[in-house]
C-alpha cells in the first residue's frame, strides 16, 4: 500500500516537473523531401539538395557542419554557421554521382559549437541525418552490355 502510494507521489512529482519546464527550444534541421529517402541520379549527373538550419531560441548559436566530401560539396561553405534568434539559414549540397550505378548513402551532421545562453544545463547538440543516392544509367543511351 505504502508502494502505491509512493509511486502517485512520485508521479505527480514528475508530472509538475515537466509542466513546469515549458522551454524547450533546440537546433533543427529541415532537408528536401526524397521519396523512400533516396535521391536518383544518372551517372555522371548533379543535383542541388537543401537543408535549412533553424534556431528557436532567443540567443545566438553557432553550428558546424561535417559532411561526407566524396559525393556532395557544400556551396559557400563556413566552418561555422552564426544563426541570430528565431531565425533559418539554407545550405546548398551539389551532389554528383559517380559514373559507376549502384546505390550509395551520403549523410551529414551539425551540431551546435557551444551550448546556447538561459537557464538549465547547457548541452551540445548534434543530429545527424543520411540518405540514399541511387546512380543510375542514362536511359537515353543504348549499352551494348548490361554490367557497362
Amino acid at each position: 500500500m505504502r508502494c502505491i502510494i509512493f509511486f502517485r507521489y512520485m508521479a505527480f512529482f514528475l508530472l509538475a516537473l515537466a509542466a513546469a519546464s515549458t522551454e524547450a527550444n533546440a537546433i533543427a534541421v529541415a532537408s528536401d523531401y526524397l521519396v523512400n529517402s533516396t535521391l536518383e541520379l544518372i551517372r555522371g549527373a548533379s543535383a542541388l539538395y537543401s537543408i535549412r538550419l533553424q534556431n528557436p531560441t532567443d540567443n545566438e548559436i553557432g553550428i558546424k557542419l561535417d559532411y561526407d566530401d566524396t559525393l556532395m560539396k557544400v556551396i559557400d561553405y563556413k566552418e561555422v554557421y552564426i544563426l541570430q534568434p528565431k531565425s533559418t539559414h539554407k545550405i546548398l549540397f551539389n551532389i554528383t554521382a559517380p559514373e559507376k550505378p549502384g546505390l550509395y548513402s551520403v549523410g551529414y551532421t551539425v551540431g551546435e559549437v557551444e551550448p546556447g545562453g538561459g537557464s538549465g544545463v547547457g548541452l551540445l547538440l548534434k543530429i545527424n541525418k543520411n540518405f540514399n543516392l541511387k546512380v543510375i544509367k542514362d536511359p537515353n543511351r543504348f549499352y551494348l552490355s548490361p554490367d557497362y
